[in-house]
């Protein structure tokens, strides 16, 4: 998935329409369930059981759209001295059923959501000026180009995600962006016939 700098009118909006629809279901799901005190579980009505297969369902999908839009849906978690604990890091989209355990209410996962909505929604303008601009289309094809090597490790059986994000990953990433991009606008200024002076320009630059 896309970061949302990265993407297209069609899947902003695709975007924004999952969210606003997981809103729902969110609201639908803690309206109709309740926590009571010393029980793991939240009691669910029938309607509730089945908003949460729906939610089980979009979940990863959801996680990652809200990811892509530069939020982490995540909260620092510190239990009280009676409970005891310790101090961790709570998803509360990938926690949203244990969300009473916590003491933390359906209303903080609800604010992430309408913080990433708030993104996409003002991602419509730019994302419509990326689609008539043929400079960012030629920019995807450079990526597309870098992450080649990465595609093959991860069919090779190794961790691509973790192999394109290290250090040395992003080296060769970028070095290939540069290398792609170099040979593109050679291609180009061969067809356009200035090859020779660009050539000459650069000579003169270096001596």
């Amino acid at each position: 998935m896309n970061y949302y700098k990265r993407i297209l009118p069609w899947e902003n909006n695709r975007r924004l329409e999952r969210l606003t629809e997981f809103r729902a279901l969110v609201i639908q799901y803690f309206n109709n369930s309740r926590a009571e005190w010393m029980m793991d579980e939240r009691i669910e009505e029938p309607e509730a059981e089945k908003i949460r297969v729906k939610i089980n369902r979009m979940m990863d999908e959801i996680h990652d759209i809200i990811l892509h839009s530069g939020v982490n849906p995540s909260i620092r978690y510190t239990p009280s001295a009676m409970v005891g604990g310790y101090v961790q890091n709570i998803d509360l989209v990938q926690n949203i059923f244990n969300l009473h355990r916590f003491r933390i209410t359906a209303n903080n996962l609800l604010d992430f959501v309408d913080r990433s909505i708030g993104i996409y929604e003002g991602n419509r303008r730019p994302a419509l000026l990326r689609a008539i601009n043929p400079f960012f289309y030629l920019g995807l094809v450079f990526d597309l180009v870098a992450r080649i090597p990465f595609v093959l490790i991860g069919r090779a059986g190794f961790n691509r995600q973790k192999v394109e994000e290290s250090l040395a990953g992003r080296l060769v990433k970028g070095s290939i962006y540069i290398v792609t991009a170099l040979a593109s606008l050679l291609t180009v200024l061969q067809l356009l016939d200035y090859l020779d002076s660009f050539k000459l320009a650069v000579k003169n630059v270096f001596h």
